[in-house]
C-alpha cells in the first residue's frame, strides 16, 4: 500500500506530518488521512508533492532501487572500453585498406609506366 511506503520514507527523512504538509503544501489533513491509509487511492499528484517535499523519488517510493554513483561509474567504464575496443578495430580495418590501396596504385602506375616506357606494347602505341 501506498501509505506504508510513504511512512518508511517520513520515518528515514525524520519528519513529523505537520513539517511535510509545510514542505509540500499539502494540508495536513490531508497528509494524516494518508499516512494512517484511510485514503485508498491518494491523487498522484499528491503523493508527487509528499515524495519531492521528502527529496524522495516516485521510483524510490514504488521500490525501484536507484542506481550508486558507484554502478553507473562502473555501467560508464564497461560503455567507454566497449566503444575503445570498436574504435581500435575500425582503425585496424582502416589501415588495412589504406594499405590495401596503396598496393593497388602502385600496381597501377608501374603497368602505365611500363605501358608508357614500352610504345611497341600494351594500351599507348605509338605509330
Amino acid at each position: 500500500m501506498i501509505s506504508n511506503q510513504l511512512k518508511l520514507l517520513k520515518e528515514r527523512r525524520k519528519l513529523t506530518n505537520q513539517q511535510l504538509s509545510d514542505l509540500s503544501g499539502v494540508p495536513i489533513g490531508t497528509i494524516n488521512r494518508i499516512m494512517a491509509g484511510q485514503t485508498d487511492n491518494p491523487s498522484f499528484q499528491t503523493v508527487c508533492d509528499i515524495v519531492m517535499a521528502m527529496d524522495g523519488s516516485l521510483d524510490e517510493l514504488v521500490g525501484i532501487k536507484e542506481e550508486t554513483l558507484q554502478e553507473k561509474k562502473a555501467a560508464n567504464k564497461e560503455i567507454i572500453q566497449l566503444y575503445e575496443s570498436m574504435l581500435d578495430n575500425k582503425e585496424k580495418w582502416m589501415h588495412r585498406l589504406f594499405v590495401c590501396c596503396c598496393i593497388l596504385m602502385a600496381v597501377l602506375i608501374g603497368i602505365v609506366i611500363f605501358d608508357l616506357t614500352n610504345p611497341q606494347i600494351g594500351f599507348f602505341q605509338g605509330r
